[in-house]
């Protein structure tokens, strides 16, 4: 039954994708609570009408993608889906709400969509579920699915999907000694598979699974019974982001997250701070481009601190004396260090930050005083070069390779002169003059990067001739069109020539013809990308993401369907030509007597 649902589910949402416009708030979004963390939305209202506009279909697409065989099965669950009672051209939630310890198993996730009919999804159920028994709540019906054990409920206008989050899903993601999460390889790991290699009586068995689904059922209750002041459409950045309307969206709640008990070596000092904060993002698909857009919505208290260190602008001239004209890409930051202070000293750690520095005999004022904050990353000239092997004369090898300079700001003279005194960096720098240099000039002999450190900058590049250009300030980088604009006034700004970068990967070092026929696709597909975050003045920054397609004349994500099924076809074609080869082998006798070349054997 899990398979059944998940694949009517998948191609529901598939089918959002490749389906049917307003900014009315989606009534489904009622029984999303707000003690959710995480909010996903896919608007299939919006895709559809971009993706039918071009002409595309669930028909067409399975026809180009799938061989005959898979076709008709991937079209049979399209028709599953048509067919389930699932509204094809609503809104699909998707909401993780995380509860108490990572072991209590009441965190959960909920699939949330509206219903086209509820008696034909009833009847898809009875169909599809070998041993369908309904039950009923105090409006709503539903089932158990036996391998996932979630709950699917359903009222007239609505379906639910419930099922617990799985702590050792998350388990075996968890570093070595992250606090309540064992690590794969730790001991209470090993105890757990001991645990579970003991048979445990089935009776046991069933009276957990009851417990649990009596859990999950009153939560599914909740849900459907959810006050406004109850839902998450009580916070207003959420409310905010579904009339926006935007093709997919996100919604991250900090503090529904840092106070659900499953993040306990958080301090409480810190779960204060970020009270009130949200992160909203949207994504929206576009003649040529791709757009995304992102809100960080700050609590009183780190709006408090925002305002005090976070206005800064990036510096351009530290950009724009870059001596190349082969742009790759930049990226370029203006970031007050003692923000991050302000957040250390409010959490009640900075007592820890400076014992720990006291050993070299620094604070961490010391640190934050040494730096502004202001810093530039810069690449160019990206390319695939052909290089001897060190250890093996006469072989070549091709990697990547490009010219880059990074460059940071000083701060106050006499906190950087201090640090850079310190036992922490004395060993590795020494000052001559009005720089600092290598201690060991080894270093540099042994590939380092070139280096030059003064009470201005801290200036690092790729090779010596760069960097030495760079500091003489004899280039005079000119930035493709729009793009200083854009990024001008910023907090953040960055741009990457995804065409060049993309361009210089060789076509004839794809393993089939199959390979290259994508690389060649992919090579004419995207132009560029930029970022950008602004402050805006108020208690929001706000971020953007632009993608940008070599056609601007056609929507991207019809760009990109197209795109994943000519590769999906490649790959299907290589495929059958792999398994022809194999087929032709195992076909030949093994005594079939093998042709000699006289020739050869007469030399």
């Amino acid at each position: 039954m899990k398979r059944t649902i998940s694949k009517v589910l998948l191609t529901a949402v598939t089918a959002a994708v490749v389906l049917s416009s307003c900014s009315k708030v989606p009534e489904v979004s009622k029984h999303i609570p707000k003690t959710a963390g995480v909010v996903i939305d896919l608007n299939a209202k919006e895709i559809t009408q971009k993706l039918a506009t071009n002409g595309l279909t669930m028909d067409k697409l399975f026809s180009a993608v799938q061989s005959k065989d898979t076709s008709s099965e991937a079209m049979k669950a399209w028709k599953d889906a048509e067919n389930s009672g699932i509204d094809l051209k609503g809104h699909f939630f998707v909401s993780f709400v995380f509860q108490g310890q990572a072991g209590d198993n009441k965190s959960y996730i909920t699939a949330t969509a509206s219903l086209a009919d509820a008696d034909k999804f009833e009847g898809f159920l009875k169909k599809s579920e070998k041993n369908f028994s309904l039950k009923s709540g105090k409006d709503f019906k539903y089932i158990i699915e036996e391998e996932s054990k979630g709950v699917v409920a359903w009222n007239k206008s609505t379906v639910i999907f419930l099922t617990n989050i799985d702590p050792n899903g998350i388990n075996k993601y968890a570093p070595a000694g992250t606090p309540g999460l064992p690590a794969p390889d730790s001991d209470v790991q090993a105890d757990t598979a001991a645990a579970e290699a003991t048979a445990t009586p089935a009776a046991l068995v069933a009276a957990d699974d009851d417990a649990a689904t009596k859990t999950m059922v009153a939560e599914v209750d909740h849900l459907f019974h959810l006050k406004n002041d109850e839902t998450a459409g009580a916070i207003e950045p959420f409310a905010k982001l579904l009339k926006e309307n935007a093709d997919m969206s996100i919604f991250v709640n900090p503090e529904a997250i840092y106070n659900s008990g499953m993040l306990t070596m958080i301090p409480a000092n810190f779960k204060k701070l970020m009270e009130g904060t949200y992160y909203t993002g949207t994504s929206n698909f576009e003649k040529g481009r791709i757009v995304a857009n992102g809100n960080y919505y700050m609590g009183k208290e780190i709006a408090s601190i925002f305002k005090k260190y976070g206005n800064k602008e990036i510096d351009l001239d530290l950009l724009k004396k870059y001596p190349s004209q082969n742009l790759t890409g930049f990226m370029s930051y203006a970031f007050d260090f003692h923000m991050v202070g302000e957040i250390v000293k409010s959490t009640g750690m900075d007592g820890i930050v400076n014992m720990f520095l006291a050993k070299s005999g620094l604070s961490m004022d010391d640190i934050l005083n040494a730096f502004e904050g202001q810093f530039t990353y810069v690449v160019s000239d990206f390319a695939i070069e052909k290089k001897e092997s060190k250890y093996s004369p006469g072989e070549f090898y091709e990697e990547p390779t490009s010219k880059w300079i990074f460059n940071l700001k000083v701060g106050n003279k006499e906190a950087f002169n201090k640090v850079m005194t310190s036992p922490m960096l004395k060993e590795m720098f020494t000052k001559e003059g009005d720089r600092y240099v290598y201690a060991n000039p080894a270093m540099a002999a042994a590939g380092m990067p070139a280096v030059s450190i003064t009470e201005k900058f801290i200036t690092v590049g790729s090779d010596s001739v760069l960097l030495q250009d760079y500091l003489a300030g004899k280039g005079s980088l000119k930035l493709p069109e729009g793009i200083e604009a854009k990024v001008k006034g910023s907090m953040m700004g960055g741009y990457v020539d995804l065409e060049k970068a993309i361009s210089v990967i060789p076509e004839d070092k794809a393993n089939s013809e199959e390979e290259k026929g994508i690389l060649v696709r992919l090579k004419g597909l995207l132009k560029d990308m930029t970022v950008v975050t602004k402050a805006t003045g108020g208690d929001v920054s706000k971020s953007e993401i632009i993608l940008n397609f070599k056609n601007k004349d056609e929507n991207s994500l019809v760009q990109l369907i197209n795109f994943g099924t000519e590769a999906a076809k490649a790959i299907e074609a290589k495929k059958a030509k792999e398994k022809a080869l194999e087929d032709s082998l195992f076909a030949t006798p093994v005594d079939t007597p093998v042709a000699v070349d006289s020739a050869a054997v007469a030399h």
